[in-house]
């Protein structure tokens, strides 16, 4: 099974930062980019009975339709398709890791600034580590 990559932020730059962190870290040669979430729900509709994992890298501070919007329109939605969250953040509140986990398909938080570091555990989650075998 193999699987695409989604980023989710309002900051160009920082989808950009994070594209090259990805395909540097062979996590993923073609990520995808999304300024905010209405855009990445309607590719993700599109997608409908795909069988091809999505995992997206979401931020949750974003104005109008922020991180916890998309998660919950994303988890009431009828997409079938495989769905990975990680949360990558600058928000340290510890009320918001505690919210990310009430979410299932939230896999991981990550504060930022994002690093090579941060690549390579997300590489190290045990999802990933069984997509990958068959990527």
């Amino acid at each position: 099974m193999k699987y695409d990559i989604l980023i989710v932020d309002d900051e160009e730059i920082i989808i950009k930062l994070v594209k090259h962190l990805v395909i540097k870290s062979g996590l993923h040669s073609n990520p995808k980019g999304f300024i905010g979430g209405i855009d990445a729900l309607e590719y993700l509709n599109a997608l409908n009975n795909s069988n091809t994992t999505q995992i997206i890298l979401l931020d949750i501070n974003m104005p109008n339709f922020d991180g916890w919007d998309f998660l919950g329109i994303l988890e009431k939605s009828q997409i079938n398709v495989p769905i990975h969250v990680i949360i990558i953040t600058s928000s340290i509140n510890k009320s918001d890791k505690e919210k990310a986990s009430l979410f299932k398909m939230v896999s991981s938080y990550i504060e930022k600034p994002v690093s090579m570091q941060n690549m390579e555990q997300i590489k190290e989650l045990k999802f990933l580590k069984s997509l990958s075998e068959n990527y």
